[in-house]
């Protein structure tokens, strides 16, 4: 898919010597963007290590999330019911398997989270599990932008569950500011602090969305999900008796979900991979439905048809978007473009990024959009600065200018105009020699 081939993208142009931001117009996330490099070093972001770490990564969240509502007492009695409902979850959409910033900034929501949950199961708040929450909330922010919807609710539960002090309010958020030092002080000796800033934090929220799937999409895969935990919550508020630590808990995970509904507006891209921090939560609710009753056959018809029905939701999901034009831009065509040699650079003037998939990219516009509004609020003369230094660094083969900004930008740069000449198809520049 798009996305994919833009995070295996990032982590060749760091192998490359390319400072994220700085030589890269991109909002990926800065651990992110350093996962990537690794796993580009290691096993060159292949398609089987983007599968195979999303299913580790998987499997520790269950085991995480079961283990920490055990140990808080969530259900009246030990149970691993919800390790399962949150497997099955995992199968409603097919991008939840896939090594995104989402998935691996969710892990450290689920830990901030449980630091949170473990407050309301003791009288008094204790500084360090107050510490890691805000620690695991920034590394959550710093691995994807939208989960910056997370300090807010810590923020909000710890003030109106959990009674929080104005000195572990302050600590909160100095420790969900170490991480983001942490980069800004890395990017200050790289001297790229400023297009860190300008690049994560000012242009993050004036991108355009992309809408890979529709609400009629999202809508089919999580209103039977949202309503089977709608009705836990209610079974839990109504008809089960909790402890005080229990009703925390209840109102907790309530606004873990409303606040995962947030990050709509801080997204750029809408698809269900944007809300897989939700799945821990909507377990704790689905299991409680799962036992509304206490006749053992409804039990086991509730479960069953729980069983069946998730996988299927999301199954019939993909084969209806196999034969869904639409969906052409959420996936990425694997047949080679015969236009394009496989041994010249490539740089892509435009938002399909499929010319990358067997060429070789040559270009700092991994994110088009973002470059956009990045040389949007410049001056004429610093944008034909940039792209001047930017052809001159790249030295791309063969320029595909989608947007049709090319003609544009090179005005003024006598250097550059005949180097390039337009192929019969007006959309691509081959390189000349000096």
């Amino acid at each position: 898919m798009q996305p994919e081939l833009i995070w295996r993208l990032v982590g060749q142009r760091i192998a490359s010597g390319n400072l994220h931001y700085l030589d890269t117009i991109d909002n990926t996330g800065p651990f992110s963007a350093l996962v990537y490099w690794i796993n580009g070093l290691f096993f060159n972001n292949s398609s089987l290590s983007f599968h195979i770490f999303p299913f580790l990564i998987i499997l520790f969240q269950v085991y995480y999330a079961n283990r920490m509502l055990i140990k808080n007492n969530a259900y009246d009695e030990t149970s691993y019911l919800p390790a399962f409902v949150m497997i099955v979850l995992f199968q409603l959409s097919f991008d939840f398997m896939t090594l995104s910033p989402a998935l691996m900034g969710s892990t450290f929501v689920l830990l901030a989270l449980s630091k949170l949950m473990s407050q309301t199961s003791v009288n008094s708040n204790t500084v360090p599990s107050v510490l890691l929450m805000g620690i695991y909330a920034g590394i959550a922010f710093c691995f994807h932008f939208p989960f910056l919807v997370f300090l807010p609710l810590l923020i909000f539960s710890g003030l109106l569950i959990n009674g929080f002090s104005f000195q572990q309010l302050s600590l909160l958020l100095t420790s969900f500011l170490l991480p983001v030092a942490f980069c800004s002080l890395f990017y200050f000796w790289q001297d790229g602090l400023p297009a860190f800033i300008e690049m994560y934090f000012l242009l993050a929220l004036k991108i355009e969305k992309v809408y890979h799937v529709s609400f009629t999409d999202l809508s089919y895969l999580f209103a039977l999900p949202m309503f089977i935990a709608t009705i836990g919550y209610i079974k839990n508020s109504v008809a089960r008796r909790m402890s005080v630590n229990q009703q925390k808990q209840n109102q907790l995970f309530l606004l873990f979900l409303l606040f995962n509904m947030l990050l709509f507006f801080v997204m750029d891209r809408v698809s269900p991979f944007q809300f897989i921090a939700a799945i821990p939560v909507m377990s704790y609710f689905i299991t409680h439905f799962l036992t509304i009753s206490k006749k053992k056959l409804v039990q086991n018809i509730i479960g069953y048809s729980y069983f069946l029905t998730i996988p299927f939701i999301g199954y019939s999901w993909i084969f209806s978007l196999s034969k869904d034009v639409s969906f052409n831009s959420y996936q990425i065509n694997a047949s080679k473009n015969t236009e394009l040699p496989g041994d010249k650079t490539v740089m892509v003037l435009g938002n399909n990024l499929q010319p990358y998939q067997n060429s070789i990219m040559a270009s700092p516009y991994l994110n088009f959009r973002l470059t956009e509004i990045y040389f949007g609020k410049m001056n004429e003369m610093e944008r034909k600065t940039r792209f001047y230094q930017d052809l001159k660094k790249e030295k791309p083969d063969i320029i595909i200018d989608e947007a049709m900004v090319f003609d544009a930008w090179i005005q003024g740069l006598p250097k550059i105009k005949p180097l390039y000449s337009r192929s019969a198809n007006g959309l691509i520049y081959r390189g000349k020699k000096e």
